[in-house]
């Protein structure tokens, strides 16, 4: 990674005399590039823009971001009755959760906007005379639980066909401003699932968070699971639409949900000591740790369901330049359900110089296919795909070799795998009596030079060296100056042929 990005170092940048941390400096340069996009806009007298126009790009974009983690039963969608299906009868639905009334849309602290509007899921229920009782169930703070709300939505569960449960996050419990100690939610919210579970066992959950919150804990007490995140001003309309089934839901996880908040890499050194924090993990961060330890996971990385099925087929990859490709797929919606899939391509890394993940996402294309139609997908893989940042180079490196290419639709439900060879980008340092004996193996003027060291060995004009397993895990990783150390004069006079035969190779 290069140095403006490393894990291990706040870099800073000096802007109008004040030195602030180079993250922030980047933040602001877009904030600023933000608005001399709308001068244009705004300079125009009694400019309005369309706020309907701009409230429907809110709700596709919660569509876009609902991802259905479980649909046991085929509880979803849910039956709406004559609104949405004018032959069918409609289920009695229960709504319990404060979050139904009380949207937490977005984050907490300077990310706080002001809405053109706001519509809940309630709001969209009566915009749509779709008919529910609701009970909240709970407050949205960190108090303790009010017996006479827990009553009352247990009762409301009870009368109902399907309980739609509004759980998540309240704005105290996350911030940018501070760090959580766990991935639960609040107990009382997780008791109160319980009851309502207890009194009716088709309960649809649909949370509202900012990040993760484990979900294995409770999840035996719900059929159907809707991670909603924080869906903006919209959200109640694009909730609605994928409760009732006027869309599938299409939305993927972007990070992987864990057993539990022990189980990531981070908190061998969380919270830090002493003023200081080590960022340990180093490229093993999320799926990338889980993935290449095989951790068990609850959600893995990518990952969503839909009320549509996929198959992906004819997944190939080719060779475009010296380290570029580019991998095809042929997607089938295999279902009577107009949907879209998310197909995802990881680059799998062969030996490496370096410790590098199993694998990582480095290609994805959403596409959107009508009930049994197929489409082929072209993903392009450039050089970055395939690099790594070398502290040895300060550059992104692509190491010659077999790269694996994955198709799947999460880092865990991979469809097919194919390969390709990758040239390299032939990055070399010079070399010295201090570089390693592998290193001089494995540098193209180095190699070469090894070669003639045992044809001299072999020829009685060098000492020869020892050819077998235990002798390559001593040479390997030793300096060239220390072969003396092995094999005595003969060793010095060995590392004294390669340093000047390299000499004049490398004029």
């Amino acid at each position: 990674m290069p140095p403006s990005y490393t894990d291990d170092q706040i870099v800073y940048a000096v802007r109008d005399g004040l030195i602030i941390p180079a993250q922030l400096d980047r933040m602001a340069q877009g904030m600023i590039d933000l608005v001399n996009k709308t001068r244009a806009a705004m300079s125009i007298d009694n400019y309005r823009f369309d706020v309907d126009a701009h409230d429907e790009v809110a709700h596709q974009a919660a569509i876009e971001s609902i991802v259905m983690l479980k649909n046991d039963d085929a509880i979803l969608p849910l039956n709406a009755g004559p609104v949405a299906n004018p032959s069918a009868t409609p289920q009695k639905i229960a709504v319990i959760g404060e979050f139904a009334r009380t949207p937490r849309y977005q984050g907490g602290g300077s990310s706080h906007i002001t809405p053109t509007k706001m519509t809940s899921f309630l709001d969209t229920l009566a915009e749509r005379g779709i008919k529910a009782d609701f009970a909240p169930g709970f407050t949205l703070d960190l108090e303790p639980a009010d017996p006479a709300l827990e009553s009352e939505a247990v009762e409301t569960a009870k009368n109902a066909d399907v309980v739609l449960m509004f759980l998540g996050l309240p704005e105290a419990a996350e911030s940018e401003g501070f760090d959580r100690d766990a991935l639960d939610m609040p107990a009382k919210q997780i008791a109160l699932l319980e009851q309502v579970a207890a009194a009716n066992q088709n309960v649809v959950v649909v949370l509202s968070n900012g990040s993760v919150v484990s979900v294995a804990p409770w999840a035996k007490n719900a059929k159907g699971i809707l991670e909603s995140w924080l869906l903006g001003q919209s959200g109640g309309p694009a909730l609605a639409d994928v409760i009732f089934g006027q869309v599938s839901p299409s939305g993927k996880l972007a990070q992987s949900i864990p057993l539990g908040i022990n189980d990531d890499p981070s908190m061998l050194n969380w919270p830090g000591e002493e003023g200081h924090v080590d960022y340990g993990e180093g490229v093993f961060v999320g799926y990338r740790y889980y993935d290449t330890y095989g951790k068990a996971v609850d959600y893995p990385f990518g990952y969503g369901l839909s009320y549509a099925t996929f198959e992906i087929a004819d997944v190939a990859a080719a060779k475009t330049d010296a380290n570029t490709a580019t991998v095809t797929a042929t997607v089938t919606n295999t279902s009577d359900v107009d949907a879209a899939e998310t197909v995802q391509v990881y680059v799998a890394p062969g030996k490496a110089d370096v410790a590098r993940p199993k694998h990582e996402l480095k290609g994805f294309t959403k596409v959107f296919l009508k009930a049994g139609e197929s489409k082929t997908v072209t993903i392009d893989l450039d050089e970055r795909a395939f690099a790594y940042w070398s502290e040895k180079y300060n550059d992104w490196h692509v190491e010659a070799g077999e790269y694996a290419i994955e198709v799947g639709v999460s880092s865990r439900d991979i469809a097919d795998t194919v390969a390709v060879a990758l040239d390299g980008d032939g990055k070399t340092q010079p070399l010295t009596e201090w570089s390693t004996y592998g290193e001089w193996e494995a540098d193209p003027f180095g190699a070469k030079i090894v070669a003639a060291v045992a044809a001299a060995g072999e020829a009685g004009e060098l000492t020869k060296l020892p050819d077998n397993a235990m002798m390559r895990m001593f040479l390997n990783p030793m300096p060239i100056n220390s072969l003396p150390t092995l094999l005595g004069e003969g060793g010095k006079k060995i590392a004294q042929f390669m340093v000047d035969e390299y000499a004049k190779l490398a004029k």
